[in-house]
């Protein structure tokens, strides 16, 4: 009784049919559910890079909320997962729980996309099991699952009858994710307040997509309250997601005109739009045509202009995604361009113009030549997303078959060769992140001058040339008083005070390949002409 319950107050808000809600939630739990089942063993399976051992550190490590928004305040980042985060921790500090954590959230992503979106289900199976839903979104650790949950969840929620209380709340949390996130939830609600105003001066349509919500006015109090939580969720967005000054982690502004930055820039929807990997171990971030950037431009032009073709016929799903292609654009442009975790929120704004269009069928009110030049939509996007789904698969079995990091392989070492008894030095500091989560040790940073876990994206970090870095590494040792551990993610010369110990090689992330080596104290004094450090 309760399922039909359930079943409905969902058609009550969805429009349609008992029987097809329930079948329509049916298949959600299940595919969710073996989205579940295939994603436990590749979480198992995946070693935690710098990004997820970074947020984790910062997480367990933070007393108080002030603490975690003080560690958070030079990242960039938006505080929802990081929160999420520090309040899972309390009931453990082992990774898993970040992982079991980010696995709730991609399967809860999974079952509103199915549950909810405007496609047929061949459509939305296939988007799930996906490059950036299956594989990026689902096996690394990130915001991003949170975001592409929340940016569902808005989509579902214009559907509702009175649809302003839901759709704030998830435009305002979406805000408080990631920049992408925030353009995202900019986009979403002003292709909604286009749909509903074209609906109310429109006949109506006697065959509205069910993902449209009603053109009925909005009570006041309503309409005030989902403003509120909106407006709230993107102040808070923007004083979260604005690093402090002095941060070592975001670049420049750039103006004036970069035609290689541009170049860059257009060839993200490509990169969204048709993840093809290189094949071999290094395969995460690249494109099939990496070698070809002047093809990946052209081809970048070319899908945003299909694109926009693609949701033209609905003026809420063009609008949607042209607000959010600027966005994406220009971020790119004046300050950050970013990997394909990055670029995939392009194909996340596609989809969700779709829902905002009512899918691919056409309405009652075209007529079939308008019909007719909507066909062939479906068939295009199937093959995009079986397209998708051959990544997402080759992916997973790469990461299933190699390390995606090589820190807690390093870690073992480290204990099998007893340096985890020396003080250790960890250079560069990000990739020495999950060495120290491994170890449950912290670092030596040289370039910040203390022992850590994980960087803190402030003015002193930086990077260290061979000389300086070698300088640092015999002052910590002097400093101490002993022998001393080196963990690097780069092979040393031989210097004279050193020795190599073991390398760690092989990570799907080559930066996160480590050498180790042992600097001997007593080794200081007759190397020291050729070191040439003013300590000496």
């Amino acid at each position: 009784m309760l399922r039909t319950a359930l079943a409905a107050v969902s058609t009550r808000l969805t429009g349609g049919s008992a029987s097809g809600d329930l079948d329509r939630q049916r298949f959600a739990w299940l595919v969710a559910g073996l989205f579940a089942l295939v994603t436990v063993p590749r979480l198992l399976t995946h070693e935690l890079w710098r990004d997820e051992a970074w947020l984790w550190l910062v997480a367990t490590e933070s007393r108080t909320l002030a603490d975690l928004a003080s560690s958070l305040a030079r990242s960039g980042q938006g505080s929802l997962f990081p929160l999420l985060c520090y309040f899972a921790s309390g009931f453990s500090v082992a990774p898993r729980v970040l992982q079991g954590l980010h696995l709730v959230l991609a399967v809860a992503g999974v079952f509103a996309f199915v549950r909810w979106a405007p496609l047929r289900r061949a459509h939305r199976v296939l988007f799930v099991l996906g490059y950036l839903p299956f594989y990026e979104y689902a096996v690394i650790s990130r915001h991003y699952a949170a975001g592409a949950l929340l940016l569902w969840l808005a989509c579902a929620a214009m559907g509702r009858r009175r649809p302003a209380i839901a759709l704030g709340a998830a435009l305002g949390l979406l805000c408080q994710t990631t920049v992408y996130g925030f353009i995202l939830a900019v986009a979403v609600g002003a292709g909604w307040l286009v749909d509903r105003r074209i609906r109310r001066q429109a006949p109506a349509d006697p065959a509205p997509p069910p993902s449209a919500s009603s053109a009925a006015p909005i009570p006041l109090r309503t309409a005030a309250v989902g403003l509120a939580l909106a407006a709230a969720g993107g102040i808070a967005g923007i004083l979260q997601l604005v690093p402090d000054a002095g941060t070592s982690f975001a670049q420049g502004w750039r103006f004036g005109w970069h035609p290689m930055v541009a170049a860059r820039v257009l060839q993200a929807p490509w990169r969204a739009f048709v993840p093809l990997p290189l094949p071999g171990l290094h395969f995460w971030n690249s494109n099939l045509f990496d070698g070809w950037p002047n093809f990946q431009t052209i081809a970048g032009l070319l899908a945003l202009a299909g694109a926009i073709a693609f949701v033209w016929p609905r003026k809420a799903a063009l609008v949607t995604f042209l607000i959010g292609a600027a966005g994406f654009s220009a971020f790119g442009y004046v300050k950050f361009i970013g990997s394909i975790r990055h670029d995939g929120h392009w194909w996340l704004l596609f989809l969700a113009a779709i829902w905002m269009g009512g899918g691919l069928t056409a309405s009652a009110t075209q007529n079939g030549r308008a019909a007719l030049r909507r066909s062939w939509r479906s068939p295009l996007l199937l093959v995009l997303l079986i397209l998708h789904c051959a990544s997402g698969a080759y992916a997973s079995w790469i990461d299933l078959r190699q390390p995606f990091s090589n820190a807690a392989r390093t870690a073992l070492a480290v204990r099998g060769l007893g340096l985890d008894r020396l003080p250790l030095l960890g250079y560069r500091e990000p990739p020495a992140a999950p060495v120290a989560l491994a170890l449950g040790q912290a670092l030596f940073s040289p370039s910040r001058g203390r022992f850590v876990t994980h960087p803190d994206w402030g003015p002193e970090q930086h990077d260290l040339t061979l000389p300086v870095l070698r300088c640092a590494a015999r002052a910590l040792a002097a400093a101490e008083g002993r022998d001393i551990g080196l963990v690097v993610n780069r092979e040393l010369p031989q210097w004279e005070e050193i020795e190599a110990q073991d390398a760690v090689l092989g990570a799907i992330e080559a930066s996160e390949d480590y050498h180790l080596y042992r600097l001997y104290l007593d080794r200081l004094t007759r190397s020291a002409l050729a070191a040439g450090c003013p300590a000496d």
